[in-house]
């Protein structure tokens, strides 16, 4: 049986400069996305460069998978929000375009274009275009006009993904949008294609996919796709998508009230997931080849205008109750702040913050442009995002730069109010409760407080393999690494034992950590929670009391290490599993930075 070939599409906006590279050899090693990712961004990216700057790199990332056990594109690059190891994961159509293209290892982009551009990529016709004319439109309208521009020239349908006007300026953690709601949206991807002017990717894949094994490959998504075990997932997760899960969680203490400050309060009830399914609901969509279909857009008029989108965990989760608002209210928030392009975790958490800076004092009515910031207020919300999003006066452009940056203009006081961890947002899955929570998992990430910091996370975003999708391939196949082994094993070519699949798993993971220790990160110094984690105690609506014993955290911590990232009680990667694992080139760098176990 006859390997595939992985092909990389590597631009550089700088000098225009277009090429494919074959990069089987280094996906035979660290596998795609988010794996492969890391070697570019340690071979490419310098040691201390500005994430803003052209010597910063994004890398639109598939993997072997994606389109079959894979849903998922994946951006990866330098953080402008923690300066570390940043990735933003997407859902959608787009990266199954890019897959039939033939660029089945993605897209490189390195440099800076001298004016707005986007890039254009159909089979193998490559160009960078003028985008000065899409310059300053909202994602929506830019998605539309850029569609319907190449609808009008090719006949065809192309994927879009595209920034706002948060990316264009700089905001530190905007998104990039696919299908107008589909969001890759932690730690600045959209950040990264501002700075380089890059307004938009736009590809159309016309080849079909490659794999090794047709047949093998069709008799085993068969397999996956007429099981129960499928269908069972698709009655739960097509019904709902994610919009139930969240007040579920609110209930439970895991989602945050009142800026964190709360374990319970009524204003949850007023996000009710059926009668906003009810209302506003139209219909289920999912990924190419998921079961999970996932997706439950909406649609909403009101006397402000007409607003669509979908409830997610990192468009909603983060404003909601944090913001004392139910679901009436959200359906416009979050419709806005994914026109605008930003991160709702991180940006529902800086809001929330804000409003209660504004409740005690320590930001007033001036610093926010007039704006009074009370707690539940839609218009105030709104008017607040858009102002982030264009850096317009003292407060909306501190909080444009993220917590740690807003400290300096905010002063000390501020400190205690903020929920984050690492310099990132945490209003959801509140590192408070102990059950639901998520507190040893965003207070050990080398990334900031977000999902999939941890070994299976970081494979599944190699792979790119959705979390939700998952269920079903480990219900199959017995595991999630055998599922991929099975299949990598029929796309590639490869015969993979399993023991070679959790050595790549472990690899990657500790590949992406030491891309972060490279770059200033540090457990001893970094891997900590919140004053409030420790100080203010939260109680969920059945009278469970959550909150953390300093002591017992450390504990907690150092077992977490060792026990679930394979870390030294210290929480760095062990050298002697470094040179096992063929990443001994990073030691060099790392052990003068007492960075290495």
């Amino acid at each position: 049986m006859t390997e595939i070939t992985m092909s990389m599409l590597d631009v550089d906006l700088t000098t225009k400069q277009v090429r494919v590279v074959d990069v089987t050899e280094e996906v035979k090693i660290y596998l795609g996305a988010r794996g492969l990712a890391n070697k570019l961004i340690w071979d490419l990216v310098p040691q201390g460069a500005d994430a803003l700057s052209p010597e910063n790199i994004l890398h639109v990332g598939l993997g072997p998978l994606t389109g079959i056990i894979g849903t998922k594109t994946i951006l990866s690059f330098k953080s402008p929000l923690t300066g570390w190891a940043g990735r933003s994961s997407i859902s959608s159509y787009f990266g199954e375009e890019l897959l039939k293209a033939h660029y089945n290892a993605g897209i490189l982009l390195r440099g800076k274009a001298e004016k707005p551009v986007y890039l254009y990529v159909y089979d193998d016709q490559v160009e960078i275009r003028d985008a000065s004319d899409l310059w300053g439109k909202w994602k929506q309208e830019t998605e539309v006009t850029l569609r319907d521009r190449l609808k009008e020239e090719t006949g065809e349908t192309f994927g879009v993904l595209c920034i706002g006007p948060a990316g264009e300026n700089l905001v530190r953690y905007a998104n990039a949008t696919t299908e107008f709601v589909h969001s890759a949206s932690k730690w600045g991807g959209g950040t990264v294609m501002g700075a380089k002017n890059l307004k938009a990717i736009a590809v159309r894949g016309t080849k079909g996919p490659l794999y090794a094994d047709h047949r093998k490959v069709w008799e085993l998504f068969r397999i996956y796709a007429t099981s129960p075990k499928t269908a069972g997932r698709r009655l739960v997760e097509s019904r709902w998508g994610h919009f139930k899960s969240m007040p579920d969680l609110l209930r439970h203490a895991a989602e945050g009230i009142k800026n964190n400050h709360y374990g319970y309060h009524e204003i949850i009830e007023t996000s009710n997931f059926l009668t906003h399914d009810l209302k506003y609901v139209k219909w289920t969509d999912g990924c190419p080849g998921c079961a999970a279909s996932c997706f439950r857009p909406f649609f909403k008029n009101t006397e402000r205008g007409a607003f669509g989108g979908e409830f997610r965990h990192d468009n909603t989760g983060g404003f909601n109750a944090n913001i004392m608002v139910g679901y009436e209210e959200m359906a416009e928030i979050s419709s806005l702040e994914d026109e605008l392009g930003m991160d709702g975790e991180e940006l529902g958490g800086l809001v929330a913050w804000a409003m209660d800076l504004y409740e005690h004092g320590i930001i007033t009515r001036e610093d926010l442009g007039g704006i009074d910031l009370q707690w539940g207020s839609v218009e105030a919300t709104c008017a607040l995002l858009k102002k982030i999003a264009y850096k317009e006066g003292r407060a909306p452009a501190a909080l444009a730069e993220g917590f740690r940056r807003a400290y300096e203009v905010f002063g000390e006081k501020s400190k205690w109010y903020a929920f984050e961890v690492h310099g990132c947002a945490a209003p959801t899955y509140d590192v408070r409760n102990k059950n639901a929570g998520w507190g040893l998992r965003y207070g050990t990430s080398h990334t900031g407080a977000r999902m999939g910091a941890g070994i299976g996370e970081n494979f599944q975003e190699s792979v790119t393999c959705c979390y939700f999708a998952l269920p079903p391939f480990i219900q199959i196949w017995g595991s999630e690494y055998e599922a991929y082994r099975i299949f990598l094993n029929a796309v590639c070519g490869w015969n993979l034992n399993l023991a070679e699949i959790k050595d790549m798993a472990l690899r990657n993971y500790y590949f992406n950590r030491c891309v972060s220790l490279r770059e200033g990160y540090h457990p001893s110094r970094d891997d900590y929670l919140p004053p409030r984690a420790f100080d203010e105690p939260i109680t969920d609506k059945y009278g469970k009391t959550w909150v953390w014993d300093k002591a017992d955290f450390e504990e907690e911590k150092r077992r977490f290490y060792v026990e679930q990232l394979k870390l030294t009680e210290k929480g760095l990667p062990p050298g002697k599993e470094l040179e096992r694992l063929g990443l001994d080139f990073v030691i060099p760098k790392l052990e003068p930075m007492g960075a290495v176990g």
